[in-house]
């Protein structure tokens, strides 16, 4: 075999032998435990009430639901928006908020909505929070 295509033949073989475990790694993932593809779960689920002109707005994580994330502040303001970002319904809660309903569910809060504008809601958000908690209308 002549010199140039034994050399472009190691060097091929060079870049393979170093290549293929590199794309074995990259598409199991790396070895990691979470999937970077998911995106993270919300910390707040908001609902439409189906008995009443209100949205609920629960908070599933309850690391979120502690003092320190409204730094210290008794009260934040719970705001739904509709899909222009105008504001819809406000109220001021307790923070931070206490299991209600007898404590068979998660703490929420109850949002009194026009009932001509509560099909406009696409999102809700607690102002107050930092990082702000917000969730997607369901």
């Amino acid at each position: 075999m002549e010199r140039p295509a034994r050399t472009r033949l190691i060097a091929v073989l060079v870049l393979l032998a170093v290549s293929v475990p590199l794309v074995v790694l990259l598409a199991v993932g790396g070895g990691g435990d979470e999937d970077e593809s998911e995106e993270p779960k919300p910390a707040l689920r908001v609902e439409r009430s189906p008995e009443f002109s209100e949205m609920l707005i629960y908070i599933d994580d309850a690391s979120a639901n502690r003092s320190e994330r409204a730094a210290g502040r008794a009260r934040v303001t719970i705001e739904c928006v509709d899909s222009d970002g105008l504001v819809l319904a406000s109220q001021e809660e307790p923070w931070p908020m206490t299991e209600t309903d007898g404590n068979t569910l998660a703490p929420h809060a109850h949002l009194p909505v026009n009932p001509a504008r509560i099909g406009d809601v696409v999102s809700c958000r607690i102002k107050g929070t930092d990082p702000l908690l917000e969730g997607q209308a369901l």
